[in-house]
């Protein structure tokens, strides 16, 4: 049976438009469509132009852009020329950016079309947004990138941009079920999207298909970095090396999750993968601990500059970051980030036994409520360190609800780690990547 416009990925949809057998304003209007059917139920958008995607997909229709028919959601942090961008904060309600951000003007340069904006917390932060997890209206989605996530996981866009500072690309993946694959810090530009973190900000990524997360960041990333080669990709043919990662020292994870991790660690296995269990270096111990400092002072920092007298109408969330990154000394901070480099160096070394490490993207699946957007915790270190990262959507509870696995890549090498996500992918059959979610269709009540 073929799938529906909406449904089809990426990659699946510009093909179609190069081949003439679709044009951009079917899979926009197959979007459009979906959205009204079921984002009711799910609040995964902030704010759709429906007519404006209509007309800027008629101009595409012919398939002007190697990227013609790829359909974008974009996370509200993100400044988008043609509509409003919020921050997820009422106190920019309305707020009109006068420039795309550029990883925005990269796309639509290449013929992508932006499908409207999904919704964010609170400056990227702690406070939930409205969406709704689409597997269970009652759980959280995730966040802070919870719109993206949640558009992305019931095909009402076939890819989506977010941001992490700590693990809001790749744990709203694992409670959604879907890839979310935050790269190589500095892989692509920031410029245009909200700041909370330098050290610690990255665009990730969100898809249902591995080839998708592949012709995104094809896209997106910077020059310097489009030119380092993947000094460590593999011939397909060989198989790859892979660590279960023991991340009690983090956090305790639950049955759901250790199962998880040893159902895929069983099936690269059996596809000839090397797969070892590996303690905890000692160096990366205290990652959790040293993100939260490194993002509580420089947080405090950005966002009294950014907000000025205002800051004291932010939520109180957003204010206990401030206080606790205002009460850090500068020799604590200094000291964190000194710790995070010899973290790094462990890294090199564990680079020259393994290929992927293996391990939670959270504690567990979505909690139940929609008052907190879960534990980051299991996010952190990759963050802090700069290494890539995804979530693995292949595994689920026997009631459906996503349970997510986590890859890090142990050096900075975007190319050679979407390779690997790529020929992890192909070990799996087709129906257990990243299924739909099939939500309720009711009307979201506030």
């Amino acid at each position: 049976m073929t799938a529906p416009l909406w449904a089809v990925s990426g990659a699946e949809a510009i093909r179609l438009v190069a081949t003439g057998q679709a044009a951009v304003s079917d899979l926009a209007a197959a979007a459009r469509q979906r959205a009204e059917d079921i984002d009711g139920g799910i609040g995964a958008w902030r704010i759709r132009d429906d007519e404006a995607v209509a007309a800027a997909a008629k101009e595409l229709d012919g398939g002007s852009g190697p990227l013609a028919g790829l359909l974008v959601g974009v996370k509200d942090v993100i400044d988008t020329a043609d509509l409003p961008t919020g921050y997820g904060s009422e106190l920019f309600s309305g707020h009109q950016p006068t420039a795309d951000a550029d990883v925005v003007r990269t796309l639509r340069r290449a013929g992508a079309t932006v499908l409207g904006k999904t919704e964010s917390t609170e400056f990227a932060m702690f406070r939930p947004a409205r969406t709704r997890n689409p597997f269970d209206p009652e759980r959280t989605p995730g966040g802070s990138s919870s719109g993206s996530a949640a558009a992305v996981a019931s095909g009402m866009a076939a890819v989506a941009l977010g941001t992490q500072t700590a693990g809001s690309v790749v744990r709203p993946a694992a409670y959604c079920g879907v890839y979310g694959y935050k790269p190589a810090r500095g892989w692509t530009s920031t410029r245009g999207i909200w700041l909370l973190a330098q050290h610690l900000d990255t665009v990730g990524l969100f898809a249902r298909r591995a080839a998708d997360l592949v012709v995104m960041y094809r896209a997106l990333a910077g020059p310097t970095v489009s030119r380092v080669a993947a000094t460590h990709l593999r011939p397909a043919a060989v198989p790859g090396r892979a660590a279960v990662l023991d991340t009690d020292p983090w956090a305790p994870a639950d049955g759901d999750v250790d199962a998880a991790i040893a159902s895929v660690a069983g099936r690269l296995a059996d596809h000839g993968w090397a797969i070892d269990e590996m303690k905890m270096p000692a160096a990366w111990r205290a990652l959790p601990e040293l993100q939260e400092t490194v993002m509580a002072v420089e947080v405090a920092h950005n966002l009294r500059a950014a907000l000025g007298s205002r800051v004291d109408q932010i939520s109180e969330a957003a204010r206990m970051i401030i206080d606790w990154g205002s009460a850090t000394t500068a020799p604590a901070y200094l000291s964190a980030l000194a710790a995070v480099d010899a973290a790094v160096d462990a890294a090199a070394s564990l680079a020259e036994h393994f290929d992927l490490l293996l391990c939670p993207s959270a504690p567990g699946v979505a909690p139940h409520g929609l008052a907190s957007t879960g534990d980051p915790v299991m996010c952190r270190p990759a963050t802090v360190l700069g290494l890539p990262a995804a979530n693995l959507p292949y595994a689920r509870r026997p009631d459906g609800m996503p349970v997510g696995v986590q890859a890090i890549s142990p050096r900075f090498d975007d190319a050679a780690f979407l390779a690997d996500l790529v020929t992890v992918e192909a070990a799996f059959p087709a129906e257990d990547v990243a299924p739909l979610a099939q939500p309720v269709q009711t009307t979201y009540r506030s």
